[in-house]
């Protein structure tokens, strides 16, 4: 496994430079960096010990977004915008993936001004001892971060996580807040608001956002977006209190980081696998309740395109069955003792 930090500009060139890819070479990337993944496969596509190129055309939410077809007779994988998942990487290298690259690109600066309004934010809630963690494109701009904010006074901690989901100290994931630990206040440096509710929910302290993008966001801002998530999530949550085992369908995914046996046992062991969840999957398979047991954001981020149908986590289903859909509880990977425990009862009546 090899890690390549790189912006977006030198990306090819440091690919170039530092690998050797052979025999069939599958490239992945997020929808932002699909033409950049273009273009490395077209130079890549060059080199003497390279039979064949692939392009996953894919929606890749993360290096946990690996299908077996996908790699199956892949002997280099090239993952471009994400940090790897090290038990996914571990299953690459069982099924024969050789060569596996990750190329987690670097986000947009982080500017003086909005460390100095940070610190001031900090200082104005009178936050002296705080995390600090960030998503994939920021984790570069810790150290700095950090810097600044401890020659003003601030404590800071760079948590690590779980290790068999987070490679880098300081990373948050969509699936995975373990990084954060302690009971502080926490910095979250990310674009969108999907991490920085994740940490709130997580943490139940206050949350400060850091987005390059948009500037420096108090917890008041973050709190807000939580509120609107929580309508929304335990109203879903409700509808699910009086549903029997037999009114849901579980449907899992097929991405390698994704896959949840312990989950899908619980609930019985019979499940609908897709890599990815949508409107045609549900009609498909007739359901008008379904456990999501892939991507715990997927249920949540993309809530709007499901309103015809009641989709939830494995968390918040247990959450209904237990009756303590009152706190809410965000959905992981690996899924907490305590939902399996839940739904293991519910399906055995």
């Amino acid at each position: 496994m090899m890690i390549i930090e790189s912006t977006e500009e030198d990306v090819v060139e440091k690919v170039l430079e530092r690998v050797e890819p052979e025999g069939e070479v599958v490239i992945q990337a997020p929808d932002g960096l699909k033409g950049l993944a273009r273009e490395l496969a077209e130079e890549v596509s060059r080199l003497e010990d390279v039979e064949s190129v692939v392009l996953d055309a894919g929606r890749v939410f993360g290096a946990c977004d690996v299908t077996l077809s996908l790699v199956s007779s892949a002997d280099t994988l090239i993952h471009l915008g994400h940090y790897p998942v090290p038990s996914v990487d571990d299953a690459l290298e069982r099924i024969g993936v050789r060569t596996r690259v990750y190329v987690p690109t670097e986000g947009p600066p982080v500017e003086e001004w909005m460390l100095e309004e940070l610190a001031e934010v900090l200082r104005y809630h009178g936050f002296e001892d705080v995390n600090l963690c960030a998503t994939a494109q920021h984790v570069p701009h810790l150290a700095r971060i950090e810097r600044y904010l401890r020659e003003r006074g601030v404590e800071v901690h760079v948590g690590k996580g779980d290790p068999e989901r987070v490679p880098v100290e300081g990373l948050v994931l969509g699936c995975n807040v373990s990084c954060v630990k302690r009971d502080l206040p926490t910095v979250v440096v990310c674009s969108g608001s999907f991490h920085p509710a994740g940490v709130a929910l997580t943490t139940r302290e206050p949350v400060v956002q850091l987005d390059p993008t948009r500037g420096v966001l108090d917890p008041g801002d973050v709190e807000e977006v939580v509120r609107r998530m929580l309508t929304v999530r335990l109203s879903k949550t409700r509808e699910a209190v009086d549903l029997e085992p037999e009114d849901v369908e579980v449907v899992g995914s097929t991405a390698l980081g994704q896959v949840r046996p312990d989950v899908e046992r619980a609930l019985g062991g019979v499940s609908w696998r897709v890599r990815y969840l949508s409107e045609d999957v549900l009609r498909g398979v007739g359901a008008d309740a379904c456990v999501y047991c892939g991507c715990p954001r997927v249920p949540v981020d993309e809530a709007a395109r499901f309103k015809r149908w009641l989709v939830l986590t494995p968390a918040e289903l247990a959450s209904a069955v237990e009756g303590s859909w009152d706190r809410y509880v965000l959905d992981s990977i690996p899924s907490p003792e305590h939902v399996t425990e839940a739904l293991e009862r519910w399906t055995r009546g």
